[in-house]
């Protein structure tokens, strides 16, 4: 499916350049840090990201979002550190299932809220961040959201994200199928084609580090399962909706 030319001068890299991690990124940060919005790539489908409260009700406004809906934090495995409360066992699995095992997921645990970085949050934003004295925020997502959270972490910029596409209507795992509303409130897009957990076509792993508790079994959650168990005996539930070649059989 082409994309429709309308939108091609929001568009990074532009046709016939190629995707180049630190140039897209600092383009998209720029454009963030001036209060706009960012499609971009997050590997679990493509992300919708803001860092100003006006950013942030586009974004949500374009998403026919109901006042309330959870959102949450996207940044490294510095800020989850920096913000959640865990002790070292469970700070240690996060950062050797998000850099060494290379995934991507949602960390939901209590937090610092008087930290300089969720300061910056009007009190209304961040009640959408939070549930229950807890914080959600995805961490990973792929080289190109590395590069963009390094440059929020150097800056103190806080960063926001829900999925690219109109509430209800499912991930969306190229540019070309988000929906027109959306693709009108970004700013900037960033188009790095076919993501790599499209086969999944669901969002990421929601895990409740605190509890040790899955909140939704996301892309890949038969992964995380297996790897908590295997590294951690972290024993959890399977997903009824994952079959194996070995069970069909």
């Amino acid at each position: 499916m082409a994309l429709d030319e309308a939108y091609l001068h929001k568009i990074i890299p532009k046709p016939g350049s190629l995707p180049n991690v630190k140039s897209d990124a600092s383009r998209a940060f720029e454009v963030l840090k001036a209060g706009g919005v960012v499609i971009a790539p997050t590997e679990v489908g493509y992300g919708l990201l803001a860092s100003s409260t006006e950013a942030v009700q586009k974004a949500f406004a374009a998403k026919k979002r109901k006042p309330g809906h959870a959102q949450g934090v996207i940044g490294t495995y510095q800020l989850h550190r920096e913000l959640h409360l865990l002790d070292e066992k469970r700070f240690e699995i996060t950062r050797v299932l998000t850099h060494d095992l290379d995934m991507s997921f949602g960390v939901v645990a209590p937090f610092r809220a008087d930290h300089p970085r969720l300061r910056q949050l009007t009190p209304e934003t961040l009640a959408n961040c939070t549930k229950n004295d807890t914080l959600g925020m995805f961490v990973g997502g792929g080289s190109f959201l590395f590069e963009l959270g390094r440059l929020n972490d150097d800056d103190g910029q806080i960063m926001l994200g829900s999925s690219a596409n109109i509430s209800g209507q499912g991930q969306k795992f190229r540019v070309e199928d988000i929906e027109d509303e959306i693709k009108e409130a970004a700013d900037l897009i960033v188009d790095y084609g076919l993501q790599r957990y499209y086969t999944y076509g669901r969002a990421s792993i929601n895990f409740d580090f605190g509890n040790m508790k899955v909140l939704r079994m996301g892309s890949c959650y038969e992964l995380f399962r297996e790897r908590m168990a295997k590294f951690w005996g972290v024993e959890l539930p399977e997903d009824p909706d994952y079959k194996t070649s070995s069970k069909e059989e």
